[in-house]
């Protein structure tokens, strides 16, 4: 079953929305492709997309974590601010 692709731009103004909340960015097959994309979202790595860009900026501004769940690896990130 394919999985629908994250949408970090509207996951990180969400997050940018509610900032403290933890919020659920993706489900991912996985571990090492959520521990991957968890990793890029708290140091504003790009996500590998084809303009070389991320919303999670600055690094730093986001915190994230994994969760395992019944079908792979759940991403959570959280808005904790940051200079623009």
């Amino acid at each position: 079953m394919k999985r629908p692709r994250a949408d970090h731009k509207e996951v990180a103004h969400a997050l940018r929305q509610h900032p403290g909340v933890w919020l659920p960015v993706g489900d991912y097959r996985n571990s090492i492709s959520a521990d991957d994309i968890a990793r890029r979202i708290r140091t504003g790595y790009p996500l590998g997309n084809a303009d070389g860009s991320t919303p999670y900026l600055p690094a730093g501004a986001y915190e994230s974590r994994t969760e395992l769940v019944d079908d792979g690896t759940r991403v959570h990130a959280r808005y904790i601010g940051g200079a623009a």
